[in-house]
């Protein structure tokens, strides 16, 4: 009879050792469907629907800021939430940035005492690539430059709680269209290219020590 076949696994069909070039085929020919992990929009859509159900508002400011806090569990996600929320329901008023800030204490960006910032990213992007900081925000757009750019901004969109205009601007005043490309343009290029895979894990481990 007809049967389905499922493979998942951490890489493309066809970097897989030892797979046979027709299995390649045909897994390349089925659907291909990438698990990622949510990024600081889905966390934040994830925060406004989960403090419904906890019958609170809190403000879009701290529900960014706990997106960028919290990256890789949404178990935790939402826990961090409930301790937010639980304190705004005790004192009755908004929570400020700063507040929030001591109240999460081991939630922060789940390694590290402090958020991430995007110009630290950019600082430890160009470092990598033997760059100034002032050609990731600058106006030149040559392969060096403007791919490391990319990189930044995909960074930047993953690693801290700032909307694709707050990191656009930080990039010389570009617009949230030019963060989403770039962000596309990397996950295409590391999903063919192995070499452009490892350089931006390896920046990602950079980003977060």
């Amino acid at each position: 009879g007809r049967k389905q076949i499922v493979l998942t696994c951490d890489r493309p069909a066809s970097e897989l050792p030892n797979l046979q070039k027709r299995l390649v085929s045909r897994f390349e020919g089925g659907l291909v469907a990438g698990l990622e992990l949510p990024d600081v929009e889905t966390r934040g859509a994830i925060l406004r629907k989960k403090q419904e159900s906890l019958g609170v508002k809190l403000s879009d400011e701290v529900l960014q800021f706990i997106a960028g806090c919290i990256r890789t569990n949404v178990r935790r996600l939402e826990g961090a939430l409930v301790r937010v929320a639980t304190y705004a329901r005790l004192i009755g008023k908004q929570l400020t940035v700063e507040t929030v800030e001591g109240l999460l204490g081991e939630f922060w960006n789940e390694n590290s005492r402090h958020p991430i910032s995007i110009e630290s990213i950019q600082e430890k992007v160009a470092r990598h690539f033997d760059l100034r900081v002032a050609d990731l925000t600058g106006k030149r757009r040559p392969e060096r430059i403007a791919f490391p750019r990319q990189i930044a901004m995909c960074l930047a969109r993953k690693f801290t709680g700032c909307s694709l205009s707050i990191i656009g601007e930080a990039f010389g005043g570009r617009d949230h269209g030019t963060v989403l490309h770039a962000c596309r343009t990397v996950k295409d290029r590391m999903e063919v290219d192995l070499h452009v895979r490892e350089v931006v894990l390896g920046l990602e481990k950079t980003c977060q020590r």
